[in-house]
This record gives C-alpha cells, sequence and structure tokens, in this order.
C-alpha cells in the first residue's frame, strides 16, 4: 500500500514542480477565464453545432477546423509571452512555423471529410458504413505520420522518440493507479443524460451480419481503432504541442495546448469539455517533465474504453 501511495505521490510532484516553475497570475488568470468565456459561448449560442460540424456538408471543413484551432492556440499563446515579457520569441519565426504545422496538420485530419463518400458497390450498405466509420479513426494517421517523421529527421534529431513516444516509461504504475481511482466517478458519470446520448461512440446494434463475422469481432475491431486515435490525440497535444514546442517554448508550451484541447471537446457534453482543461494542463505538465506520452496514452484508452463498455453495459440492460 505504501508503495502505491509513493507512486501516487510522486506523479502529482511532477505536476506541483512543473505549476510552481510555470505559475504566472496574469498568464494563468487570462488562459482559464478566456477558455472558460469560449466554453459558455459555444454551448450558449451552439457554434459548434451550427458552424463547425457544418462545415463538412460544404467541404469547407479542411480549412475551419486548423484556421479554428489555431486561433484558439494562438489567441492564448501569444499575449501570455506579451504578459512574461518574451519578446524575442514573439519575434522568432520558428515558433509560429512549428506551431502552425503541427495545428494545420491535426486541422486537416480532422477536417478532412472526403471519404465520407466512398462507395464500395461489392459491399452491403452496413459493411460499407462500417469500413467509413474505420477509416474516420484512421484518418489522421495516414496524413500526418510521415510529416512528422520527415519533421523529425530533420529538425528535431535531438528529441528522443517520435515526439513522445519513446522507450521512456516514468510513472507509468502511478498513471494506472490514477485510472483505478478515476474509475468510481466514470462509472457515475456514465448515468447522466449526456453520457447516455453520447456513448458508446460504436452501437454495434445497428449493424448485423457484417462481413459474416460475430458481433464481438467487428465491435473489437472498431474499438480498436477508436484506441489508436487517442495514441494520435495524445501524439498531438502532448507530443507535438508539448514535446515538439519545448526546444522553443519550454514550459510555456502547456497553456496553449490547453485552450486548443479544450476547443476539440465543443461537441462533446459540457462536463466532458469542462474537465478537459484540467486533464490537459495536468497531461501538459507530465509531459513535459518525463519528456513521454505514455501515461496519456494509457489514462486516455483506459477512460475512453470505460466509457464505451458503460455504454453498452446500460443499452443492453434497457434491451
Amino acid at each position: 500500500m505504501s508503495s502505491l501511495k509513493k507512486s501516487l505521490k510522486s506523479l502529482f510532484a511532477e505536476v506541483i514542480t512543473f505549476s510552481k516553475a510555470d505559475f504566472h497570475l496574469l498568464s494563468y488568470s487570462y488562459t482559464f477565464l478566456l477558455i472558460i468565456l469560449f466554453i459558455y459561448l459555444n454551448y450558449s449560442f451552439g457554434f459548434y453545432r451550427d458552424v463547425m460540424r457544418t462545415s463538412y456538408s460544404d467541404g469547407s471543413s479542411v480549412w475551419t477546423f486548423p484556421v479554428f484551432y489555431g486561433s484558439m492556440y494562438f489567441i492564448v499563446a501569444i499575449p501570455v509571452l506579451f504578459f512574461q515579457k518574451e519578446y524575442k520569441l514573439l519575434r522568432n519565426t520558428s515558433f509560429y512555423l512549428k506551431s502552425i504545422f503541427f495545428i494545420v496538420l491535426y486541422g486537416v485530419s480532422i477536417g478532412y471529410f472526403g471519404y465520407r463518400d466512398l462507395k464500395f458497390p461489392s459491399l452491403l450498405s452496413e459493411e460499407n458504413q462500417f469500413i467509413i466509420k474505420i477509416i474516420s479513426q484512421l484518418k489522421g494517421s495516414f496524413i500526418y505520420l510521415l510529416p512528422l517523421f520527415l519533421l523529425k529527421i530533420g529538425f528535431d534529431k535531438n528529441v528522443e522518440g517520435l515526439y513522445g513516444l519513446s522507450g521512456n516509461t516514468k510513472h507509468i504504475r502511478a498513471y494506472l493507479i490514477l485510472f483505478c481511482m478515476l474509475l468510481p466517478f466514470l462509472i457515475a458519470i456514465s448515468f447522466t443524460p449526456d453520457f447516455l446520448k453520447a456513448y458508446p461512440q460504436f452501437r454495434p446494434w445497428i449493424f448485423y451480419d457484417i462481413f459474416r463475422l460475430p458481433t464481438w469481432l467487428y465491435t473489437l475491431l472498431y474499438e480498436t481503432t477508436y484506441a489508436i486515435d487517442f495514441l494520435k490525440t495524445e501524439l498531438v497535444f502532448r507530443g507535438m504541442l508539448i514535446i515538439g514546442m519545448v526546444s522553443i517554448m519550454d514550459k510555456k508550451a502547456v497553456l496553449p495546448m490547453v485552450a486548443m484541447y479544450a476547443a476539440i471537446h465543443f461537441g462533446k457534453p459540457l462536463g466532458e469539455t469542462i474537465s478537459s482543461i484540467f486533464g490537459g494542463y495536468i497531461l501538459g505538465a507530465l509531459a513535459y517533465q518525463t519528456r513521454h506520452i505514455w501515461g496519456g496514452v494509457i489514462v486516455h484508452i483506459c477512460i475512453a474504453m470505460t466509457m464505451e463498455v458503460m455504454g453498452f453495459w446500460h443499452f443492453y440492460q434497457q434491451h
């Protein structure tokens, strides 16, 4: 028991150490008040629903998402650097070029939706729909893994691994313990109306006998790609935007990442969006301290799979 407490204390100590070194009252106040304001505006006036989501229908999403995410990032990054008198960094071209490169890669991967009209004549309607869902989960990997490898080889040779995907596994045990502590809260949240509307993300009951596979097998296939999508998310936000930007911004990479991370949750239940502020900050601080993203990957995937399982349980309990 004492070893478990020691593991958790060491994990929390990393966050506290980072916070003490990074804290700047004006920067933190501005960042968190701004995020809360944008969350209020989004959920009060349906910005994501009416603007971002509808942009898919006319193809403008491929540039709308990068512009939106970039705006959220720089509306925090630039004032924070200004507040802390980092004028040299504000004039650093590498700061803009590298962060925009990362943001555009991610934004395009989210906004590209051209595959939705793919038709496979030899497949049944449900099978075609299932393939589209799988492509949706994996599209980001195809869009930005090669550019990331090229950036790593060309400019970031000193960064260990691929932006946090490395052999470093510091504090992994503590992350698993942390998830176990969160589990009762996740189960409790699963009984709320917002949760029941959103989860599970994959609903096997709308498919029947696709590819002549048993339900459990095609469900497992989808959930595996769903888990890969969370690895991709950690690679972007804690890998690219923290570990990838540390050489330029050092600790100041965290707050802009938190703002952009909250923005990607605007289409999700309000409670999930609010919690993303704190989760994004903690995972960002830990990525900075440990220089790996495996802990975030583990926690993210475990939480996502718990929500899927609870979604399945609620549905089958009622039917």
